[in-house]
């Protein structure tokens, strides 16, 4: 691995980890800040946007992606594209592209990592085109993951970090958030100023939300965007079934999450009337979240309990509640990858249980399959997003070089 990305790895760590804490976030607007989405006209859904084909590219603007604090050494842009949400309505999001300045000095094209960030949020401000125009100075958690996008960049591969949950942040939205991602890299080759050709090979990266993403993203891609030459899946911290992992924040001081979770599914599917389910401090609790980025939600509702916001003990639990998560979970989700997955998962994460992960990828390999599953005993669900970064990185570098990797499959079905 080259040193620069042992650096970044290195920067990523302390950075992601001061970001980590229960600080709340509060964006700047002022003088010389950059605007939040919902108040930058360049995001606005156009009118017209059903004329465009999926993925096809609406608009465009040359960024300065800064990395934390510094300028990456890229070209980068922001690029307004056509999606469709979870119900099949055309709208559409912002993708940031970002191209080494250095020439690709590889074999073939240059290849395309499509990173999806732990978006968690519903806000513009917890997205990542915010993080990478705003920086770490402005935008807090929204741009903790820049050194890992940074790690491929330093491989020489170009990025696209998609703002997956769209225009309304619908955070959980399982159909749009994978149909984002892959309009997200079908915008990412149009993109004449890029020059990334048709054929250019693809790897899909994210780790804990990321990874909720990515995953739906990789089984909704051979049906739904099937002329993407896709050779590689990397998926850390895997998020599998909702429900698991928000049993896994209940009650924990991480629980404040479940309120501003909420708003995704109230946001994307009305037609739930999740609301019935909420007691009047539920409903209070939630709005109060609404806004909110997960370390926001974190510190304004610390061990966050169930029983605090439902309607009636068990609400939860109800049959609409149930479906609802699961239809919207990787393992809800039809589908099959049609590139070798890796994943990498602490044995004692607390926050997205690897029990559930493993019924996921017995899944995909007895769909024939190749897995790689590498798992940590040192490190918890934080300090995994970076201790288990190198490998990713190592993964998908081998893939794009034509190498076979490594499968785990016969010791995952015997479990």
């Amino acid at each position: 691995m080259k040193r620069s990305t042992t650096v970044l790895a290195a920067l990523a760590l302390a950075v992601t980890t001061a970001l980590a804490g229960p600080a709340l976030t509060t964006p700047a607007t002022g003088a010389g800040g950059v605007p939040v989405p919902e108040d930058d006209p360049f995001y606005a859904v156009p009118a017209d946007v059903a004329t465009y084909a999926d993925g096809a590219v609406i608009s465009s603007r040359r960024i300065t992606a800064l990395a934390y604090v510094v300028p990456a050494p890229t070209d980068a842009w922001q690029i307004l594209y056509k999606t469709r949400d979870s119900h099949g309505t055309p709208t559409a999001t912002v993708t940031t592209l970002m191209v080494p300045k250095a020439a690709w000095t590889g074999t073939g094209a240059r290849p395309l990592v499509s990173y999806q960030t732990a978006e968690d949020g519903v806000a513009g401000r917890c997205a990542p085109s915010y993080g990478l125009r705003a920086g770490a100075l402005q935008a807090g958690a929204a741009s903790a993951e820049v050194g890992l996008m940074m790690m491929a960049i330093a491989n020489g591969w170009a990025v696209s970090a998609p703002d997956y949950e769209g225009p309304e942040s619908q955070f959980l939205a399982g159909r749009l958030e994978g149909q984002a991602v892959l309009d997200g890299v079908r915008a990412s080759l149009a993109f004449t100023e890029a020059r990334l050709p048709a054929s250019t090979p693809v790897g899909l990266w994210g780790y804990s939300g990321g990874s909720f993403a990515a995953s739906i993203a990789a089984q909704l891609e051979p049906s739904y965007a099937p002329e993407i030459n896709l050779q590689a899946v990397a998926l850390g911290g895997f998020v599998s079934e909702i429900r698991d992992t928000i049993d896994k924040f209940n009650g924990t001081v991480y629980g404040g999450a479940i309120a501003m979770g909420v708003n995704g599914p109230l946001r994307a599917f009305p037609e739930y009337d999740l609301g019935q389910y909420l007691s009047a401090e539920g409903k209070q609790k939630v709005a109060a979240a609404s806004g909110d980025c997960i370390a926001d939600a974190v510190a304004r509702y610390p061990f966050l309990d169930y029983a605090d916001i439902e309607a009636y003990p068990g609400a939860m639990n109800a049959p609409a509640v149930v479906e609802l998560l699961h239809s919207n979970s990787p393992s809800g989700i039809p589908g099959t990858p049609s590139a070798p997955v890796y994943e990498y998962h602490a044995m004692f994460d607390q926050l997205a249980p690897i029990a559930t992960a493993r019924k996921q990828l017995r899944r995909y390999c007895n769909d024939g399959v190749v897995v790689q599953q590498v798992v940590d005993y040192l490190t918890e669900h934080i300090s995994q997003t970076i201790a288990g970064a190198p490998g990713a990185v190592a993964f998908l570098g081998a893939r794009f070089a034509g190498k076979a990797p490594k499968n785990s499959c016969s010791a995952l079905v015997r479990e």
